[in-house]
């Protein structure tokens, strides 16, 4: 049997191209709705997105490839691709649904820095207990709260985050993030204290602040947490929201 290798080609071709068109839907829905930048670096979203199109790529293109033959019949190649198709599809939207389940849905400020909240780390009985405002989980991009712990309830909040609930994830504690500005502000640390601290990332500070409109005088930083780990958001004094971001561990 010869092998016409043109022929696989194309269907390679034609299928990666459809594979590329359903990846960048995808990529649309990924990059400006749920990790809006710089978080598709800062909680690794490009690194879950590049494993599903990775993997979407090998379910679909390339078993055109392989299975393509024009000496089959019409029946044959249908069934051919419609188990191919399946796969693909069931591939994506799992993929997709370990992006979502990973997306930063909550940034909130606690103690002395901002903690980036997933998706997944909010527990169906600790939304039924949030104020109304914060009783499901975002669909767009991550808001910004604050976490304020009632006096009485400290010694729990202590117990509960050795237990793995940390008062970041339990959202009956959520404040709008305003009302914390005075916290935020008390916290905050001025840039010149950043660069005297850690000379190397004075660089990445300038680079990071290039664009940025509000006065230097005006700016602070804090540390943001990731399960990455840690970067550096600088602030505008005037609200307590981050306008910068850097890459870079303050700590």
């Amino acid at each position: 049997m010869n092998i016409v290798w043109r022929d696989k080609l194309l269907a390679f071709g034609v299928h990666f191209i459809a594979t590329a068109v359903l990846a960048a839907i995808a990529a649309a829905l990924i990059f400006l709705v749920w990790y809006p930048h710089p978080f598709e670096l800062m909680v690794r979203g490009l690194e879950l997105f590049t494993l599903v199109v990775g993997c979407d790529l090998a379910l679909g293109p390339l078993l055109s490839f392989v299975v393509f033959n024009r000496s089959k019949t019409w029946r044959a190649l249908a069934i051919d691709y419609t188990v191919i198709g399946i796969v693909q599809i069931a591939g994506m939207v799992y993929g997709v649904y370990t992006v979502a389940e990973s997306r930063p849905v909550y940034v909130a400020f606690t103690v002395d820095r901002y903690e980036v909240v997933a998706a997944r780390d909010l527990k169906e009985t600790e939304l039924a207990a949030a104020a109304p405002a914060y009783r499901s989980i975002p669909l767009g991009g991550p808001r910004y709260v604050g976490v304020r712990v009632p006096e009485k309830e400290r010694d729990q909040e202590l117990m509960d985050e050795l237990a793995g609930n940390p008062p970041f994830a339990r959202p009956k504690w959520y404040v709008d993030v305003a009302s914390l500005l005075p916290d935020i502000l008390e916290r905050a640390k001025t840039i010149e204290e950043l660069e005297h601290k850690h000379p190397d990332a004075k660089a990445g500070t300038e680079e990071a602040l290039a664009d940025v409109k509000v006065p230097r005088d005006r700016l602070r930083w804090v540390p943001i947490s990731t399960r990455a780990g840690f970067w550096t958001a600088f602030i505008d004094t005037a609200d307590g929201l981050p306008v910068a971001w850097l890459n870079f561990d303050p700590y």
